[in-house]
């Protein structure tokens, strides 16, 4: 149609709130584990932010994805509470934090003592190392971007914007991705937890 502009779609990056798991410390992926009472108030401020964001577009259609692990599901629903948001998110399982296997809930330095040479593997090449009965960070890498190739291209086709509540490692992969950066990069990108950043697709 003549003078119709397509319009861009904005994507709203936003981490879960505070875990338990968070204060534990170690590795926690897969292991799903509840927000603390700091995650909820985190969770609920985001939903105002996010109502901030939206401010001038408040009609606008969001595709509202979330992880299947606790932690992001209680913030999501905070987040649509406190924002007012109508709709139901959409569980995406590829949206879940990297696998760690057998070391989930464990700490570094209790792996580098009982099992070094896993750990020095692990520096040598850190995006190939693969977590004992896990993945690697290339594996997730991989399934974390077919995800949200699929869901961009959807969003698009729909002149939909999009909310995604993950975790921190998915949305750096999702911000390198969709940036053209280089994994690299990983370690450079911050997202804090409760946290709403914005991408714009064209």
């Amino acid at each position: 149609m003549a003078g119709f502009e397509k319009r861009k779609c904005t994507v709203y990056l936003l981490r879960h709130g505070e875990a338990t798991g968070n204060v534990c410390g170690g590795y926690y992926g897969r292991t799903d584990c509840p927000l603390t009472e700091m995650g909820h108030w985190q969770a609920a401020s985001a939903g105002r932010r996010l109502q901030e964001l939206r401010a001038a577009e408040p009609e606008r259609e969001l595709l509202m994805l979330t992880s299947p692990l606790q932690r992001a599901v209680d913030t999501a629903a905070a987040v649509c509470e406190t924002a007012g948001l109508d709709g139901e998110f959409m569980v995406e399982p590829d949206f879940q934090e990297i696998d760690f296997g057998r070391w989930e809930k464990c700490r570094y330095e209790e792996l580098a003592h009982e099992d070094p040479a896993a750990c020095q593997r692990l520096c040598d090449d850190w995006q190939n190392f693969c977590y004992p009965q896990g993945e690697s960070f290339r594996m997730f890498s991989e399934r974390v971007i077919a995800a949200w190739q699929k869901w961009q291209q959807l969003a698009i086709e729909q002149q939909k914007d999009m909310l995604i509540v993950s975790h921190g490692g998915v949305l750096k992969v999702i911000r390198i991705f969709a940036e053209g950066r280089s994994l690299e990069d990983f370690w450079r990108i911050r997202i804090e937890l409760g946290e709403v950043q914005e991408l714009v697709l064209s």
